[in-house]
């Protein structure tokens, strides 16, 4: 795949669940993706602010997932752009393919670590 890389942040546990089922169903933090009619993403870059703005006072841990775009296109899932982020029109298929990687997040000293996201920021990578 050569697409742009997206990320979506997912409490732990809902990340768990939605496994079993194949596909990701959660917008982001207590909006379900029939509730918003997208799954909210973002970039990179854009990590660490939705880490403090959405998750800054959570304390369970959280699951940054990586997310090739071209393999969601493959699927026939539509991206949009809005603001300059990124919302995934159909719910997330949770495979190999297009989930490039998920890593775990925990707190540290009252704050996210940053992963490096940079091995997993190209296709390349």
């Amino acid at each position: 795949m050569t697409g742009q890389r997206l990320v979506h942040v997912a409490i732990a546990d809902d990340w768990e669940a939605c496994k079993r089922f194949g596909e990701y169903e959660v917008s982001t933090r207590g909006i379900s993706y029939d509730e918003a009619g997208f799954i909210r993403a973002t970039t990179p870059n854009a990590l660490a602010s939705v880490l403090d703005l959405v998750f800054g006072d959570l304390t369970l841990p959280l699951i940054v997932a990586v997310i090739d775009q071209d393999a969601l296109t493959s699927a026939g899932i539509d991206v949009e752009w809005e603001a300059g982020k990124p919302r995934i029109l159909r719910p997330l298929p949770m495979d190999e393919d297009t989930v490039v990687v998920e890593l775990v997040v925990e707190r540290v000293d009252g704050a996210w670590p940053i992963p490096d996201l940079t091995p997993y920021a190209s296709p390349a990578g």
